[in-house]
């Protein structure tokens, strides 16, 4: 999430359906799949036992023979119908050399009704090359805490799930950083004079254009060393301090858009077997970049 109109946000989904039959002999399970075509899927496997439904129909009864134990029965990749779950901005500029200010403003389960439940959301503001002394500001709602290289913004936690409704949650605040300190070595490395490469512990002062560097190993270096924000440029990760990681659960249904009912479960030859169905939806790799830095993109062709 970037909050840029020039650039668009990315959001996917990737699922699967978890089985475990505790069934003897070689029953046929049977159930109805909806909402195949309002979930635009966009990549659709199912497991060896499963008799695959035709593609197109939105609703299908997929019918398998289920092997003995825990087995994926289908994987799935789909665009999120109901759009991010939690959409806003994070911003973070650095006043001084050790002190940065910051500011979220979120929205949490906008558009996203019952049976619908946030169990919990954190986010995290990772400072992997700086040392956190102490924070000022007071969310509006939810708790923070501190380690050595983060700050935690607890919104929502066990036992205060959130349904039916969507919540705005604001952070204003600073965050101070122990003094910046570089260590200058001398140089002692192997190998011809001039490659452009110092000490591990030394700071990068000058590169020598007249030898060929490798610059995997030149990038990977860089990345490594305690340099300031202003001067870390990395592939995916632009700057030190450009971005903030969201961590959250969603119970209560799929937001991919497809469902199965428990009730219309059938099994042949027929038994009594209870049926228990439950689905859950956790965090990847959810990122909200800072609208005043940089962020990564892919330019889109125009067709």
């Amino acid at each position: 999430m970037y909050d840029r109109d020039e650039i668009p946000d990315s959001l996917s989904i990737s699922g699967q359906i978890n089985c475990r039959a505790e069934l003897e002999g070689l029953p046929d399970v049977s159930f109805p799949l909806t909402g195949l075509n309002t979930a635009h899927i966009e990549v659709l496997s199912f497991h060896p036992c499963a008799q695959v439904p035709e593609q197109g129909v939105d609703k299908q009864s997929v019918m398998f023979s289920p092997p003995l134990g825990n087995f994926v029965l289908m994987r799935y990749q789909a665009i999120c119908r109901l759009g991010p779950p939690i959409k806003g901005f994070y911003q973070l500029s650095m006043v001084s050399e050790d002190e940065g200010a910051f500011l979220f403003k979120l929205h949490l389960m906008e558009g996203y009704k019952g049976p619908l439940t946030m169990e919990f959301c954190n986010v995290t503001m990772p400072f992997p090359r700086r040392r956190v002394m102490y924070f000022d500001g007071t969310p509006s709602i939810g708790t923070v805490s501190t380690t050595e290289h983060s700050v935690e913004w607890k919104i929502i936690t066990g036992g205060r799930g959130l349904t039916g409704k969507s919540i705005e949650a604001t952070f204003p605040g600073t965050v101070k950083f122990a003094p910046w300190q570089i260590q200058r070595l001398p140089s002692s490395r192997s190998g011809s004079a001039g490659s452009g490469m110092l000490d591990e512990d030394s700071d990068i002062e000058t590169e020598n254009t007249n030898n060929m560097v490798n610059i995997e190993e030149f990038l990977m270096k860089k990345m490594n060393k305690d340099l300031p924000p202003v001067d870390l440029e990395e592939p995916f990760c632009w700057q030190a301090y450009d971005y903030a990681k969201v961590s959250f659960k969603i119970v209560g249904a799929s937001i991919s858009g497809m469902a199965i009912d428990s009730k219309s479960v059938s099994i042949y030859p027929s038994v009594r077997a209870p049926v228990e169905f439950s689905s859950q939806v956790t965090s990847g790799d959810y990122i909200l970049w800072n609208t005043l830095g940089k962020c990564p993109s892919a330019a889109t062709s125009k067709e």
